[in-house]
């Protein structure tokens, strides 16, 4: 292997310079800034001080990328848990820390499978996405946040090559570009191979453009609409109150907001909507135990003359509580109900809440009783439509919307109540995981918040009748229903396979070449351009 470089020297310097570079590139590409291009290019500084240290030393300098990298993406937990105090700040870097090892992991693996040759162009890009479908899933559930396919949710150049591939092989995608710019940019300015090995590099980026390109313009179009369109009316009454969790808590203020708002839809122009959807939480309260919630929600649909789909904390026993979405009849009966699957931690539950609620008591202050997860995953009717429901942030979640649309869901519908968020980049990042699931199902999705960010997002992606953090306001949409099933949707957990495969073998392959020469010297690689 190439050597590190003399101890002090400015190769180092670099190096080490190149992890933080990397990471704040990257956070560039995400909201708030929102700069997704930069993706394409964010890990090429690191990748190229990497390629010819020691795995230990990658995995080190990408830990320090991940920590830079989470560290200015989640900025906006430390608002989520103010409530907390300090222990906010403990938990955004813990969080931040946590998500780095994915980091390391990916930038260890660069110098590792070096004898793999120009085949690293497919299998680190699989890595990639393997520990993004790890981390997405574990622990506890998984956080997935900032995951790379979420750069492009503005109408990124690769965006439509997730209605095939998905978000996870999007971001394959994304890091196979990065490493075709690392090679041809290490080919042109450095010492490389003589002969065709050269210009192979120098051919490659080219070439990668070319057919990405190519592979841009021979995606198919999302499905086409099938049935009448379905007016929606989307209330967003939520108030500006609070810190950190309380935010996001329902008063008597917002209650009524959303009844008031929903009874003036009698008589406005265009008739009665097919459905009203209040945001995840509108109703805190439970409607079917508390009259006075229920005689509310029967008077203001029988005025607008539409079913109401509401969130609420509903009340299963006298210790258990759940989010769920409550569908009402126009006559403000109970037709239907969708309990939420994927609770947040330390906003709906406390991981190890028994431990842990003795070791740090400012946990169990915000979340005084772990609510319960629901089981069931299937579209609900509306006026004839099967209609997908998710609650917050099972919108980040690809599996679950490929679900509900296998299912027969002819839109999706995301509840949710960003409140707890406050103004910094959380919101319009939830709003990004909704534009690629649109994208990936090739289904309309309207999302409905408390608070905002409510739009209706197009299967192109594209947003719609975006609303503002903490306006009072109604969102109205005629929206057409699809049948059609993407390729992503037919064969997406292949594709997922299919990258664990080819990671699980390139990797294999390279254990194998190393076994095969540990007894020998290394060869010496080209030097680092950093």
């Amino acid at each position: 292997m190439a050597p590190e470089g003399r101890p002090g020297g400015p190769g180092r310097a670099l190096r080490l310079l190149a992890a933080p570079v990397s990471g704040a590139l990257l956070a560039a590409a995400f909201p708030a800034l929102d700069l997704g291009p930069l993706a394409l290019v964010a890990l090429v500084p690191l990748l190229l001080a990497v390629d010819t240290v020691r795995p230990r030393t990658a995995a080190a300098l990408g830990y320090l990328a991940g920590l830079t990298f989470f560290g200015l993406h989640l900025l906006w937990i430390a608002q989520f848990l103010s409530w907390t105090g300090a222990v906010a700040w403990l938990a955004w870097g813990a969080l931040s820390a946590i998500q780095a090892a994915a980091f390391a992991a990916f930038f260890a693996l660069v110098p590792a499978t070096r004898r793999l040759g120009a085949w690293r162009l497919l299998v680190l890009p699989a890595c990639w996405a393997v520990l993004e479908l790890v981390r997405a899933h574990h622990p506890i559930g998984g956080f997935p946040w900032g995951l790379l396919a979420l750069s492009q949710h503005d109408a990124g150049p690769l965006l439509p090559l997730a209605r095939v591939v998905g978000g996870f092989g999007l971001a394959a995608v994304i890091v196979a570009v990065n490493l075709a710019v690392a090679f041809w940019l290490r080919a042109l300015f450095v010492s490389a191979p003589a002969g065709w090995r050269r210009w192979a590099a120098l051919a490659g980026l080219p070439l990668l453009v070319v057919g990405l390109l190519g592979a841009r313009l021979a995606v198919p179009a999302a499905p086409a609409p099938s049935g009448r369109p379905l007016d929606v009316v989307v209330v967003q009454a939520g108030l500006r109150g609070g810190h950190g969790l309380a935010q996001g808590q329902t008063t008597e203020q917002v209650f009524a907001n959303h009844v008031r708002r929903t009874e003036a839809l009698a008589g406005s122009p265009g008739g009665p909507p097919d459905l009203v959807v209040w945001g995840e939480g509108a109703a805190d309260a439970d409607p079917l135990t508390n009259p006075d919630r229920l005689a509310a929600v029967t008077r203001a649909a029988r005025a607008a003359g539409a079913p109401i789909l509401l969130g609420a904390t509903t009340r299963l026993d006298d210790t258990h509580r759940a989010t769920e979405a409550l569908l009402f009849t126009p006559e403000g009966r109970l037709a239907d109900r969708y309990q939420k699957r994927r609770l947040v931690p330390f906003g709906e539950f406390v991981p190890f809440g028994s431990v842990l609620g003795r070791l740090v008591p400012a946990t169990r202050e915000g979340v005084p009783y772990d609510k319960v997860p629901g089981r069931r995953l299937e579209p609900l009717v509306i006026d004839g439509v099967p209609v997908g429901p998710l609650i917050c942030w099972e919108s980040a979640y690809p599996g679950d919307a490929r679900q509900l649309t296998r299912d027969g869901a002819r839109l999706l519908l995301v509840m949710t109540n960003n409140a707890s968020f406050g103004t910094g980049a959380g919101p319009r990042q939830h709003l990004a995981a909704g534009q690629l699931r649109a994208v990936e199902e090739g289904r309309t999705i309207v999302q409905a918040a408390v608070t905002g960010i409510s739009a209706v997002i197009e299967p192109s992606g594209a947003t719609r009748q975006e609303t503002g953090l903490y306006q009072e306001t109604v969102l109205r949409a005629s929206v057409l229903p699809r049948s059609g099933k993407t390729p992503y949707v037919r064969h997406g957990r292949t594709i997922q396979a299919g990258l664990v495969g080819l990671a699980a073998g390139g990797l294999v392959l390279a254990g194998l070449l190393w076994w095969r020469r540990r007894g020998g010297e290394d060869r010496p690689g080209p030097p680092a351009l950093l």
